[in-house]
């Protein structure tokens, strides 16, 4: 590529704003993947009753295609079955 007429940059100063972009985009980067990190594994933790309640229906509906009968549903209140888990023990 030529270079058109005119005054150009010195060449250190291209290379101090190379080397101010490297430590911009350093310090940006460690700055943010502990907090992506952090994200991703509270993400994981919240994402683990919904892939429960999805795996239910899916069981769910695969036994109602092939006709199976299916199992008594406990109903008993959440605090009741914490209530009786802990007495239990």
């Amino acid at each position: 590529m030529k270079q058109l007429p005119g005054r150009s940059r010195p060449s250190w100063l291209q290379q101090l704003i190379r080397w101010a972009a490297l430590v911009i985009v350093t310090v940006w980067m460690v700055t943010l993947l502990p907090v992506l990190l952090v994200v991703g594994l509270i993400a994981a933790v919240l994402l683990i009753p919904v892939l429960k309640q999805i795996r239910q229906e899916m069981d769910h509906l695969d036994r109602s295609q092939r006709g199976d009968p299916l199992p008594p549903r406990d109903v008993t209140p959440w605090h009741r079955r914490v209530w009786n888990r802990w007495h239990s023990r």
